[in-house]
């Protein structure tokens, strides 16, 4: 009886609101796309997504004189939560109560939205619309009502103020609310609850009043919840970290990672079928935040758990639920591996070393400026059941790199120091270890070799390392040529006889991290493949390379099952968040497991992305692509500003999603976004990436350059008086070096960049090691014209480009300084230049809410410079001059 009462109380509302919609329809417009009247610049909110009104008793015993519970109070504990609705029209929401009503597209009356008629019990209803704000812009939000209300913006409560006079004075009182839009679309909510003591019917009838110098047509109001998007979607949507797949392939360990609306990072483990993706459990908290990984045999996880700074690993059977501690309260502990067979784990911990107490350094070489460069890391192994525990490796270098041969009784690891005599300026010992008696063997000393895996064979292992490595055996250049050591190759290695063979020479993906596979016998390696990052297979015999289909265009991950032909790859596409497929290694297409993200994107949509390449003037060609905006159509005649991005140092800008410069949110606020790939990238093959070594701009400034002219002339819709550009890092570099060259830039943004090569070389940690491959054999005393000839600071007086330089405050890579720098040069040579710092941030920007700063500071002086639209940046970044101007004027 007590639920067909409520549904008779809500049908009757219902009933009475679509009864006052029907009438107001009546004499509205036929057309029913169009939910905003704009009357100068009054926008009338005359369409809402509306959700009940739904039946909202008040608790037991409210009506007590002390601790009461008065009908507005209901607003205090809103039964839906506004900073995760997302709403659109016929999707169901579900209270606390166990009611369930859909959200429906309702049209407002000259009184707006009504309230039942009749004494009852309170009834709570939610209006919700969209906000796409094409610039930023503010304004007021007043909603007219006579009963409680509150208000809020995407998922933020808005601070009302009611309208003067007695707050008991009947009738609808009107209460105002200040509005701040980014470009974007927002969602706008009205929790409003219904109090039946009051008089029957009060209506509520809501308008968006816009600052003076913004025009109605920047606002639009709508009840669709399509949108681009946007920086928050980046960060905050649902991350898949890594995969695990157990012994047999059956399940997978999937590590995901969110930020929820309390602004913290949520960490879970979930375990999933290979078969078809279905959920089997879920764990969060302690598990969740853990590297996990399957035991070799039987359906057990491992993970690790630290508290107080003393790490435990545990084994947690599936099977029988059983948790048991494997080792506990180590200190320091860094990463950890199962030996094939199951008998034993080896972890890794670190010994730091002493702090002088006078609180000096006395630096021993270029590398010691590192942090903790100092510290030791060494090996343990453990013994499975059981826990016995013995020492694996000591002494005065650090054990790195390790791999355990798949007969379980030998392990491989790398030994490092520094070395200034030559070429990469460190050493790169390979030893082997006998587990049995534990003695160690120098395997072979090749400072261009970075990585080692054993093979399903004891005799013969894989490596990865440079062109360079085994006097060149990976190098397919002319003599005299350098080659770029960043580009990775395989060797196969013969431990009997000390035989290297070349097994990519030909192979023009770059090679990048290496697993044998047990089941199969080929190499599995993750390729820098042009723009996209592909998963190949190496059979040693007869040394053919296939690529394996992944699904994915930028392959974060793999991992491989011990037996069979099962694998799982996780990564992203240009347009594509993060996804996780099954693979069938020797035959069938990728199978879709898990689309984490799905439900956040459900309503973003993106514009086109495509392929593009020009001719150069010296005959080349220039790969690229192109993000489109996303309210592109080739039929029309709108002009798009446009925002060039390159990188141009080793690698090319990858087809992945997001990233810390996600095009797609470029595109989405109506960019054209293109991508240029110049010269010196790995992944286009050695003599394409060998261009990069001690070239500096003279190649990639002059391809970007003719690559954006080509550019604009293939795409009229592109306004060629409105153009932005944007590197980082080396990218940063040359965008300082690009505007000393040519004013085909409206606007330039370098963040991170080099303006001297003299002083970063010297004073970032890894310049002079970057300069080991990047300028090899060149020194700022033996070349003058590369380190003096190239150096954007020696060329400010040829800057007239707007500029934004950005900046981490504690990068370690390229030292702040290198900003400051040209911001003092540009400044005094009275330029348009702006200089933010990022307090606290090194070379990436990591945290969170600095990085949505950063982010808006980068689109807030594109608007500015290429929009004509200043108005987030001086929200953003006021201008104090001014502001003591306004404040003395009002005085």
């Amino acid at each position: 009886m007590i639920r067909l009462a409520r549904h008779s109380l809500l049908l009757w509302a219902a009933g009475s609101l679509l009864h006052a919609a029907a009438a107001a329809s009546a004499e509205a417009p036929d057309d029913s796309s169009a939910v905003a009247a704009a009357v100068s610049d009054t926008v009338t909110i005359s369409h809402w997504l509306q959700l009940g009104p739904l039946a909202a008793p008040l608790p037991a015993f409210h009506a007590a004189p002390e601790n009461g519970f008065p009908v507005a109070d209901l607003l205090e504990q809103s039964s839906l939560d506004p900073r995760t609705l997302r709403p659109r029209a016929g999707e169901w929401e579900t209270l606390a109560s166990g009611q369930a009503a859909t959200w429906q597209e309702t049209a407002a009356g000259d009184g707006g939205f009504f309230s039942p008629g009749e004494k009852g019990d309170p009834a709570e209803v939610y209006l919700a619309v969209y906000l796409a704000a094409d610039r930023w812009l503010t304004a007021e939000l007043a909603l007219t009502t006579g009963f409680p209300v509150k208000a809020y913006l995407d998922g933020e409560a808005i601070s009302l103020s009611e309208s003067d006079g007695p707050p008991d004075t009947p009738g609808p009182q009107q209460r105002t609310g200040k509005l701040k839009l980014a470009i974007g679309k927002h969602r706008l909510l009205v929790h409003a609850v219904f109090d039946p003591e009051q008089e029957a019917t009060r209506g509520l009838t809501a308008s968006l009043v816009l600052a003076e110098d913004i025009p109605a047509a920047a606002l639009e109001v709508a009840c669709d919840p399509v949108r681009a998007v946007d920086i928050n979607d980046i960060l905050d949507a649902p991350h898949i970290d890594a995969a695990d797949l157990s012994p047999d392939g059956r399940l997978v360990a999937v590590s995901l990672s969110e930020y929820g609306p309390d602004g913290k990072r949520d960490r879970r483990l979930e375990i999933r079928s290979t078969r078809d993706g279905a959920l089997q459990r879920t764990w969060r908290g302690g598990l969740g935040r853990s590297r996990v990984t399957w035991a070799p045999t039987g359906q057990r996880l491992s993970y690790s758990t630290t508290s107080d700074d003393l790490t435990t690993i545990w084994l947690f059977d599936l099977a029988s639920g059983e948790t048991t501690a494997l080792v506990s309260g180590v200190e320091n502990l860094g990463g950890y591996r199962w030996a094939p067979d199951g008998s034993f784990l080896v972890y890794s911990f670190t010994v730091e070393a002493e702090s002088d107490e006078r609180k000096v350094k006395r630096v021993r070489n270029p590398a010691d400026r590192q942090p903790r460069w100092r510290d030791r890391s060494f090996l343990v192994q453990v013994g499975v059941p059981g826990g016995a525990t013995r020492r694996l490796t000591c002494g005065p270098l650090s054990t790195t790199g390790w791999s355990i041969s798949a007969d379980s009784e030998r392990l491989l690891f790398f030994r490092s120091e520094q070395d200034l005599t030559s070429r990469p300026y460190s050493t790169s010992e390979l030893w082997q270890l006998d587990l049995a008696s534990l003695t160690a063997e120098q395997v072979l000393d090749e400072p261009w070799i970075g990585a080692a895996v054993f093979g399903p064979e004891p005799g013969r292992i894989a490596l990865q390392g440079s062109p360079s490595a085994f006097d060149d055996l990976g190098l397919t250049l002319p003599e005299g040529v350098q080659p770029n050591d960043y580009g990775g190759q395989l060797y196969l290695y013969d431990l009997a006889t000390g035989r290297a063979e070349a097994g990519s020479r030909d192979h023009d993906p770059a090679i990048g991290s290496l697993r044998w596979s047990l089941a199969d016998g080929r190499i599995y390696a993750l390729c820098v493949d042009g723009q996209f990052r592909n998963l190949y297979a190496f059979a040693p015999e007869p040394k053919r390379w296939t690529r394996i289909e992944t699904g994915l265009e930028f392959t974060a991950g793999f991992d491989l099952a011990r037996k069979g032909n099962l694998a799982v790859a996780w990564g992203t596409s240009a347009a594509t968040p993060n996804r996780l497929y099954a693979l069938d290694l020797r035959r069938g297409k990728p199978k879709l497991l898990l689309d984490p993200a799905a439900e956040r994107y459900q309503d973003v949509t993106f514009g086109e992305v495509q392929p593009w390449q020009c001719p150069l003037p010296d005959g080349g060609t220039l790969d690229g692509r192109v993000h489109f905006p996303r309210s592109y159509h080739p039929a029309g005649d709108r002009k798009y500003p446009v925002i060039v991005y390159y990188y141009g140092g080793t690698y090319p800008v990858t087809r992945d999603f997001g990233g810390r410069y996600p095009k797609n949110i470029w595109a989405g606020q109506d960019y054209f976004v293109y991508v240029p790939q110049p010269s010196g990238a790995v992944g286009y093959g050695q003599e394409f990436s060998a261009r990069h070594v001690n070239d500096w701009g003279h190649l990639t400034a002059a391809e970007v350059i003719a690559g954006t002219k080509a550019f604009l002339a293939a795409f009229p819709a592109a306004d060629p008086d409105r153009v932005g550009c944007l590197g980082a890092s080396y990218g940063g570099f040359l965008t300082m070096l690009l505007v000393s060259q040519t004013d085909l830039f409206a606007a330039a943004v370098s963040h991170a960049g080099i303006s001297s090569i003299s002083s970063y070389w010297g004073e970032g940690l890894w310049g002079y090691a970057y300069g080991a491959r990047a300028l090899a054999h060149r020194f700022p005393w033996t070349d003058r014209d590369l380190y003096i000839g190239q150096r954007p600071l020696f060329h400010a007086d040829k800057i007239t480009t707007p500029m934004l330089l950005v900046h981490g405050a504690a990068d370690t890579n390229v030292p702040v300084g290198e900003s400051t720098s040209l911001f003092v040069a540009l400044k005094l040579l009275g330029r348009e230049v702006e200089f933010v710092r990022i307090e606290g941030q090194d070379h990436w920007i990591l945290d969170h809410d600095q990085r949505i700063v950063w982010n808006d500071t980068i689109l807030a002086f594109f608007a500015r410079w290429l929009k004509d639209r200043p108005g987030w940046w001086g929200e953003l970044y006021p201008d104090p001059e001014k502001s003591t101007a306004a404040e003395s004027e009002a005085r």
